[in-house]
């Protein structure tokens, strides 16, 4: 994986395009920065619900009250290195451009290689794993009621949040996607089709 920091985000225009087959079918996902934000907020919604009802069932909901305010730091510290997780499984032998823009509150990465179905959902997924549910579930069961535990349950809960727009492009695929079919990125949008289709000069 070669990793190219490209800097600030400025228009769609400057974004890399993609080769597609001719027979590319366009994602049904929203089409500009605001608009993923947008719907990233609908699935943060039910993702905090279920978070609360963990916390409440194994006692964690004080250590988080108390604690939240870290958790949001050390989580927006992290974003950079979410990001690089993605990069890393987007495999071995692509190319990902990683982007920040400040008006639009977020850091992102994209690679113009084609993907697998699952290799998109488990690059999309781990990010928040790691950096999300796997320090929310240790500060709740391995060190319950310390400060650290609070640190961490809090962490994770914003680092999942931080992930809600992988979360859609994980719905995307898994719904939008047939079996055995490939996506691609190209600009903004992301796209599907059947290997044995080719690609278009």
């Amino acid at each position: 994986m070669k990793l190219i920091f490209k800097g600030k985000f400025t228009t769609y225009d400057d974004l890399p395009k993609g080769e597609l087959p001719e027979n590319a079918v366009a994602f049904k996902e929203p089409k500009t920065m605001a608009g993923v934000n947008l719907v990233a907020i609908l699935y943060a919604l039910p993702i905090m619900v279920v978070m609360t009802v963990i916390m409440a069932i194994f006692g964690g909901r004080e250590m988080y009250g108390k604690f939240g305010l870290w958790g949001c730091v050390i989580a927006l510290v992290l974003i950079p290195l979410h990001e690089y997780i993605h990069a890393l499984f987007c495999g071995k032998d692509s190319e990902v451009y990683m982007y920040y823009s400040l008006r639009h509150f977020m850091m992102f990465v994209l690679t113009l290689a084609p993907m697998t179905k699952s290799r998109f959902i488990v690059m999309s997924l781990m990010p928040s794993l790691f950096l999300g549910w796997l320090p929310f579930w240790a500060g709740l069961l391995i060190c319950p009621g310390t400060a650290f535990g609070g640190i961490l349950i809090s962490t994770g809960v914003f680092g999942t949040l931080f992930g809600c727009g992988d979360y859609m492009n994980i719905f995307n695929a898994a719904r939008q996607m047939p079996k055995g079919s490939l996506t691609q990125l190209s600009g903004m949008h992301s796209y599907w089709f059947m290997p044995e289709s080719g690609l278009s000069k």
